[in-house]
């Protein structure tokens, strides 16, 4: 049995929704992430997320370099409120 499915951008999604505010983005998508954070980055709309909880995943190529590189994109408009190093992170808008 299959299904198909139609996958969208989070970005357009925010988008065209005209999502405005964020509470939590609980993000756990293997590997994932390190394509999903840099675009919320890229266009901005990480000042619209409050709280983001991040598990990012070892088995990436670099996923060191890139989960670096990617916190220090965030510190600019998140402070960093507990990190479990590559199991749980969380970080919460700067007021």
């Amino acid at each position: 049995m299959s299904e198909s499915i139609q996958l969208k951008s989070i970005v357009e999604f925010i988008e065209n929704n005209r999502i405005h505010k964020i509470d939590l983005i609980k993000i756990n998508i293997e590997g994932g992430e390190f394509d999903l954070l840099p675009s919320l980055l890229d266009h901005e709309i990480i000042t619209k997320v409050d709280n983001l909880q991040i598990q990012f995943h070892e088995f990436i190529e670099n996923s060191e370099t890139k989960r670096n590189n990617i916190r220090k994109q965030l510190e600019k408009t998140h402070e960093l409120t507990y990190d479990y190093y590559f199991i749980w992170e969380n970080w919460k808008i700067k007021k």
